[in-house]
């Protein structure tokens, strides 16, 4: 097991992976909502879709910014952000995404397995051994 060595790794990690799940979310609501707004001929609903869409936008983008320094301690390969990097061969998926997989288990779980070196990390601070004088 591996352990961050600073506390805002965790936290990064920790607000990457949430807000890629508020990203999925709205991005699935904006397009259900647009179908019935199309199928109601509402239009109230539709700019209702178009405000869910327009800010899981802006959460992609908070996002980035985050998951671009929320790294792997072993591999240094940020977890939540695409590099189209080689991803290890034992790697699962979560409805077909990595991150995804990453990100719930943030959020739930509190550790994850890096989809590219594929070593555990617990989202707890690595423990500096202290000197003691004798």
């Amino acid at each position: 097991m591996h352990h961050p060595r600073h506390a805002y790794t965790i936290r990064n990690l920790r607000a990457a992976a949430l807000l890629l799940c508020l990203k999925r979310i709205l991005i699935a609501a904006s397009v259900v909502i647009l179908a019935i707004a199309l199928f109601e001929h509402d239009k109230r609903l539709s700019l209702i879709s178009l405000a869910a869409l327009g800010a899981a936008l802006f959460f992609a983008f908070v996002q980035w910014i985050f998951a671009s320094s929320a790294r792997c301690p072993l591999c240094m390969m940020p977890v939540l952000s695409r590099k189209g990097c080689s991803t290890h061969r034992h790697a699962r998926q979560f409805l077909g995404s990595l991150r995804l997989r990453v990100a719930l288990s943030i959020l739930f779980k509190g550790c994850f397995h890096c989809p590219y070196c594929n070593e555990p990390t617990v989202l707890r601070l690595k423990a500096i051994p202290r000197k003691t004088s004798r």
